[in-house]
């Protein structure tokens, strides 16, 4: 009987953990024998599968992450849940002045200002062709 309410339990609470909004990183990975796409659950550490394609690496990461769920429920181990995201659009980030001088000479050169090199910089960084256009609330 213990073990038909644990199995309920575990079904319940499996339902409940799988319909999160957990954050899904979807990127490129070369070991040396070509690209493959790697996806994987932020909030669940070691939740990842990798892929041929993109696509095929987001579709399968969401049964793993039942898997994963799955797994430390039947063990007793903690599930993280996601937590809510909000984006200002603005951080505060220190660096050292030399740094700081080379990007204000970068930014002068561009003729932009030192924000929209930045901007620039970090969009290409992450895979963008140009930074997105900056929405105001």
């Amino acid at each position: 009987m213990l073990k038909g309410i644990e199995s309920k339990r575990i079904k319940k609470d499996l339902e409940y953990y799988s319909k999160l909004p957990y954050s899904i990183i979807v990127e490129p990975w070369d070991d040396g024998h070509g690209v493959y796409w790697v996806a994987r659950i932020a909030e669940l550490p070691h939740c990842l599968i990798h892929g041929d394609t993109p696509e095929n690496a987001a579709r399968e990461i969401e049964e793993v992450k039942i898997d994963w769920i799955k797994s430390n429920l039947q063990r007793g181990l903690p599930i993280p849940e996601p937590a809510p995201h909000r984006y200002s659009g603005q951080i505060r980030l220190r660096m050292p002045p030399s740094l700081h001088k080379l990007i204000y000479d970068r930014a002068k050169i561009e003729q932009v200002s030192i924000n929209q090199y930045m901007n620039m910089v970090l969009a290409q960084s992450v895979g963008l062709s140009s930074p997105p256009r900056i929405r105001k609330a």
